[in-house]
């Protein structure tokens, strides 16, 4: 089978240095079942694959609407999806992709031809990144969450952990809105790798324990 997965945002916005998650699990899983994978970096000849999958998490990503077979997102061997598609409708990947190993080389032909060695492109070869929760209670209006009610526990560190890479960084919503974050944090800590909350920490949250554990663990 072949397989061709576009990362939208890579393709569309001229600065963007991010990998997909949502395309590296759904590479990862595919190349498991034995299916031949490419990263393709543009919309062409797209009929000559089997499965093609598009996915962008921003919704002023420009994507063709038209092409020598009609529209792109219209062909039978075309699946889309992601934020930036449908927001805060965005539909989750089946439970046997999500919860499956990131796919970390799916970005490493297209690295070797752009990468300069410059530091833009440490989050394709450098980190780790996955969920650790998901969710958020604060129902801001401009966020892909404000259908959310509850911060609840995603996957555990193992599933997205490759331990020959360095870092770590967590995509979490709102990590101190969960309940056993104590427990997270500590797992974290304990690979003895240094991590980051990508979408930032809600300072709103830190309370005597969670600011009484953070000083403790960072600043001793």
């Amino acid at each position: 089978m072949k397989i061709a997965i576009i990362d939208a945002d890579l393709i569309g916005r001229k600065n963007h240095r991010f990998p997909n998650l949502s395309c590296m699990k759904i590479s990862g899983f595919y190349k498991r079942l034995g299916a031949d994978v490419i990263l393709k970096t543009d919309y062409d000849a797209l009929e000559f694959f089997d499965k093609v999958f598009i996915a962008k998490v921003f919704s002023d990503t420009p994507t063709p609407a038209s092409g020598l077979f009609g529209n792109v997102l219209d062909l039978p061997n075309v699946e889309y999806g992601g934020t930036g598609f449908f927001f805060d409708n965005a539909k989750h990947l089946p439970s046997y992709i999500e919860h499956s190993m990131p796919d970390y080389h799916l970005y490493d032909k297209w690295l070797a031809q752009v990468d300069n060695g410059g530091s833009e492109f440490k989050a394709y070869k450098d980190y780790s990144i996955g969920f650790l929760t998901r969710g958020c209670f604060r129902h801001c209006p401009f966020c892909v969450n404000r259908r959310s009610d509850k911060v609840v526990k995603h996957s555990p560190l193992a599933e997205f952990l490759d331990k020959s890479r360095p870092k770590i960084c967590l995509l979490d919503d709102n990590f101190f809105g969960f309940d056993d974050w104590q427990q997270d944090l500590q797992e974290l800590i304990d690979t003895g790798k240094p991590f980051t909350f990508k979408q930032g920490l809600d300072v709103r949250l830190l309370d005597g324990q969670r600011l009484i554990f953070w000083t403790n663990t960072f600043f001793l």
